[in-house]
């Protein structure tokens, strides 16, 4: 009786031991399905290197895509290619270039310009302001994006011919930039819009380095990077009329703020400054730069 008590329970045991060991595996089956989360929003925004014209491609449905872009690099293009020229818009009425410049500034203002970027990639080598001239001999230039005076790579957000070839990402410095559309209209952007977006509106051109003085018309607050050295501005009113502007030494932020908000402008952006300022009309020197700087991207209007 004893044994035949003893083989039941060595049966029994087992088969309980099995069934607890297939409700745990179907319930943990169950849990990770409900709990399961999507791959696709975390790649919803990811900028895809590639060969389109535009310079970048969204994530593709397919499962074989979806999977390459993944591994593929924000950076889309090495070289943009030669500088091309775009066209700016503005309304109403005004002689190609007006000269505003008062006191401490120097101040011009282009209307219905065409533009062009002299930097095609993060590799651009710098430039003479002369050497710029003899390319463009009848327009007005200004310096523009700030470089790496280490490495002498151009620094910031950086879109040319409508090709990115320097994401936000790509450096600590240039969280905001001045950015031409195709259809000659001007935007600005800070770091938080994507790469992908800016493109899909439409960039053309785009110029990086400071801080956002004024934005859609409304002056924000000092970040206390502009002070009392030299600084070049990129700015448009609001009949979308182009200004390029130099602040001279000893100027100070609160002159400075003065001035730009009685030309009534509607964005306006700080680019390189200090030696790096600099600006010409039609082979004229109208701001030299301060130790004779060569940099590695110019605006160009004409």
């Amino acid at each position: 009786m004893v044994k035949k008590s003893l083989s039941k329970k060595l049966i029994i045991i087992p088969l309980i031991i099995i069934l607890l060991l297939l409700s745990v595996g179907v319930g943990k089956y169950f849990y990770d399905k409900t709990t399961a989360i999507p791959l696709s929003a975390s790649t919803e925004q990811r900028v895809i290197k590639t060969s389109k014209s535009n310079g970048y491609s969204s994530p593709s449905s397919s499962t074989t895509e979806s999977s390459k872009s993944q591994s593929e690099a924000t950076i889309s293009v090495e070289n943009t290619g030669e500088a091309g020229w775009g066209n700016v818009k503005s309304q109403g009425y005004s002689d190609k270039f007006t000269d505003l410049s008062t006191g401490s500034f120097k101040i011009y203002k282009a209307h219905s310009p065409q533009i062009l970027k002299t930097a095609t990639s993060a590799d651009s080598p710098v430039m003479s302001m002369s050497e710029v001239v003899s390319k463009y001999p009848n327009s007005l230039i200004m310096n523009a994006s700030g470089f790496n005076m280490s490495t002498g790579k151009v620094t910031g957000f950086q879109i040319n011919n409508g090709k990115l070839f320097k994401d936000w990402n790509s450096d600590k410095r240039a969280k905001n930039a001045f950015v031409f559309n195709k259809d000659g209209s001007v935007k600005v952007y800070d770091s938080s819009t994507p790469a992908s977006k800016i493109l899909k509106n439409g960039a053309e051109t785009s110029f990086s380095f400071g801080s956002i003085l004024i934005k859609d018309g409304k002056s924000l607050p000092s970040d206390g990077t502009v002070n009392w050295e030299i600084h070049s501005f990129l700015g448009n009113d609001k009949n979308n009329n182009i200004y390029l502007i130099i602040s001279d030494t000893s100027t100070g932020y609160q002159a400075i703020m003065s001035e730009l908000q009685s030309l009534h402008l509607e964005n306006v952006i700080v680019m390189d400054g200090g030696g790096s300022s600099q600006m010409s009309l039609n082979g004229q020197m109208i701001y030299a730069s301060q130790d004779n700087r060569s940099v590695n991207d110019y605006i160009v209007l004409k």
